[in-house]
Formats: C-alpha cells, structure tokens, sequence
C-alpha cells in the first residue's frame, strides 16, 4: 500500500493520480473541519481554495508526515482568513457608531481570565472552548493523545472555577 507520504511525493513530481487519491481521502476531512470553522456561507469557497493552495504548495513539501503538514497548510489559511474578516469588521465598527457591547465586554473578560492560565493551557481552552476545535482537530495539532486533552481541559476549568467562585 502506497503511504500519503510516497503520494504527495508523486504528486509534487507531476502524478495527478497520486493527487486524486490523496483529494478522495481527506476530502471529508478537510471539509469537515473547514464547516466547523467558517460560516456556511463561506466553507465551499474556502474548501477550494485549500486544494488550491495545496496544488500552489506542493513543492515546498519535505517529505514530513503529509496529515499534519496538509492541516498546518488549512490552519494557516483559516487565519489569514480570520485576519482578513477582522479587518473587514474593523472598518464596519468605524463606519458605525461606537458603543459598548456587552458580548464585547464578556469576551474581554474571558481573555483576561484566560491570560491567568499557563499559555499552552490557555490556547488549548480557546480552541476548544471558544474556536470550535475538536478533540481530533487538537490531537492532530498538539500530538497529544485525546485523553490527555480531555484531562488537561477538565483540569484547566477546574482550576478556573475554583480560582473564580464566589
């Protein structure tokens, strides 16, 4: 059986074959993971430009375990996305009246309280808790197994309960 690895080496050495077969198996994958981090209105076009970038892409692979390298490959984008809709929402909030929001204020809050954390701890709470990133999603990006995520999690909103009750 031929591995991911050897098939994005052919790929990159022009098999568009190899490219199919990599495009059959991550295709749910990718998709999935994109729909649970854009609007809905956004995911197909964002789906295509992945593959697009991937094709764009393709020669600066290095023969690492292709799985993680295609999913830094979305993250990467998926912020220079969320990077661009920030920039698009700034200008929206200056063209309209400035006032407080309380989900803004919530929000403020939240990081503060998640600043308290220890940095790693603190992003794993955002990406799970306020990004929508799955158990899968962060073991694919930490290497850490899903029960040691569910642990560390479990023990991070413990540890913040206890800090903040009242």
């Amino acid at each position: 059986m031929i591995s991911d690895e050897q098939l994005m080496n052919a790929y990159k050495a022009g098999n568009e074959g190899a490219f199919n077969k990599l495009y059959d198996k991550y295709s749910p994958m990718v998709y999935g993971y994109i729909r649970k981090r854009l609007h809905p209105s956004e995911t197909e076009d964002f789906y295509q430009s992945v593959w697009r970038h991937l094709h764009e892409k393709r020669d600066c692979y290095q023969n690492q375990p292709f799985a993680p390298w295609l999913f830094v490959l979305i993250k990467n984008l998926l912020v220079d996305e969320y990077r661009s809709s920030s920039r698009k929402k700034k200008l929206l909030e200056h063209s309209l009246p400035s006032e407080i929001n309380e989900d803004t204020q919530c929000i403020e809050e939240i990081n503060e309280i998640l600043n308290k954390l220890p940095d790693e701890t603190a992003i794993l709470v955002r990406k799970y808790y306020l990004e929508g990133f799955s158990y899968e999603d962060l073991e694919i990006q930490t290497g850490m197994s899903q029960n040691s995520l569910r642990k560390r999690l479990s023990r991070a909103l413990q540890g913040l309960k206890d800090k903040f009750e009242v």
